[in-house]
C-alpha cells in the first residue's frame, strides 16, 4: 500500500468517527407536539426522547403548557419515546420530511398506579424513620381513601398505630387486612403477636397456631406464647410451644429453660437435668443461667 492510500484510508477513518458524520441524525426537518394526562391536563417536565434508529438522536422536555418542540433533524423514520414518573411511557414512530411540515404530536398518558402507590409508600417510610408516625398514617390512609383496592396498606397503617402504642387500633386495621387477604401469613403472625402482647393469650393463640410454621423465624414467638400460658398455670397447654421451639431452633436455648420448668413440674427428672444442661451449654451468661445451676445441684 503506497504512502497516498494509506493517507486516504486513515482520512476517511477519521471522518467516519467524527461528531459530524456520527450525528446523522441532523438535518432540516422539525418535529413538535403537546403531552397531557388522560383528563387533557399538561404535563410539564415530560422527558421526550427521538431517536433515529442507527443515527442518533436527541430529547426534550415539555413546558408548562405541556408543549414540546425539537429542531435540525434529518429526514426518516423516528422513534419518540415519551417519559413521565408515575406515568406508563409510550413509544410512538414519526415520519420525518425535510421539506414539508409535520403536524404537531398530541400524546395522552396514562398514569402508572402501581407507581404512584409505590412512591407514596416510600415517602410514608420515610416518616416512619423519622418516628413521624401520625404524617406517615395520613400518607398511608390518603392512598386508601384514593384506591379502595389498595388493602395492602392497611398493615402499614396498623404499624403507625403499634409505634404509638396503640394497640386497638393496631388489631383493627389488621384484621382488615386479614379479612381481605386470608392467606396472609405475615399479617395473621403480626396479629398473633399483639393479640398475645395485650393479654388476650387465647384469640392470640389461635390466630398464631393458624400459621404455617415456615413462616415463623425465630424461637422467641413460640417461647412468648408458652410463658403467657405457664403464668396462667397452664403447663400442659404450653409445652407443646416450647417443644416446637427446641425442635425448630435447637441451637438457641431459652426454651430449654422453660421445656425444663414443666418437665419439672411432672415429675420428670431426668428431662429436667437434660433440658437445663443444655440450656447452660447454649446460654451460660444468661439471666437464668445462675437459676439453672442451682436446679440442677439440687436434682443431683
Amino acid at each position: 500500500m503506497d504512502l497516498r492510500r494509506a493517507l486516504v484510508i486513515s482520512l476517511l477513518i477519521v471522518l467516519a468517527s467524527s461528531p459530524a458524520v456520527a450525528q446523522s441524525w441532523r438535518g432540516m426537518a422539525r418535529a413538535a407536539g403537546k403531552v397531557t394526562d388522560e383528563a387533557g391536563k399538561p404535563l410539564e417536565g415530560v422527558v421526550v426522547k427521538l431517536n433515529l434508529p442507527g443515527g442518533g438522536g436527541m430529547e426534550v422536555k415539555t413546558n408548562k403548557k405541556g408543549e414540546w418542540a425539537a429542531g435540525g433533524l434529518a429526514r426518516g423514520e423516528w422513534q419518540l419515546d415519551f417519559e413521565f414518573p408515575t406515568y406508563e411511557s409510550r413509544r410512538i414512530s414519526l415520519s420525518l420530511n425535510e421539506l414539508t411540515r409535520t403536524p404537531p404530536v398530541e400524546i395522552a398518558l396514562k398514569q402508572n398506579i402501581n407507581e404512584v402507590i409505590r412512591v407514596e409508600m416510600v415517602k410514608a417510610g420515610e416518616l416512619m424513620n423519622q418516628q413521624k408516625y401520625a404524617e406517615a398514617r395520613a400518607v398511608y390512609e390518603a392512598v386508601l381513601a384514593k384506591y379502595p383496592n389498595a388493602y395492602r396498606v392497611e398493615p402499614y397503617i396498623a404499624r403507625t398505630y403499634y409505634a404509638e402504642k396503640n394497640t386497638e387500633e393496631a388489631i383493627k386495621h389488621l384484621k382488615i387486612a386479614i379479612e381481605k387477604d386470608p392467606n396472609d401469613q405475615e399479617n395473621r403472625m403480626r396479629l398473633g403477636n399483639i393479640l398475645m402482647e395485650t393479654g388476650r393469650l387465647d384469640e392470640g393463640r389461635q390466630m398464631i397456631a393458624s400459621v404455617d410454621d415456615s413462616m415463623i423465624k425465630e424461637a422467641a414467638i413460640y417461647v412468648n406464647i408458652g410463658i403467657a400460658l405457664l403464668n396462667q398455670n397452664k403447663g400442659d397447654d404450653a409445652l407443646p410451644y416450647f417443644e416446637k421451639a427446641v425442635t425448630r431452633f435447637p441451637d438457641q436455648g431459652e426454651a430449654y429453660y422453660y421445656r425444663a420448668l414443666v418437665r419439672l413440674q411432672k415429675g420428670d427428672v431426668a428431662g429436667t437435668k437434660a433440658d437445663l444442661t443444655k440450656f447452660l451449654q447454649l446460654a451460660p451468661n444468661a439471666p437464668e443461667a445462675a437459676a439453672a445451676k442451682k436446679a440442677l445441684e439440687q436434682l443431683k
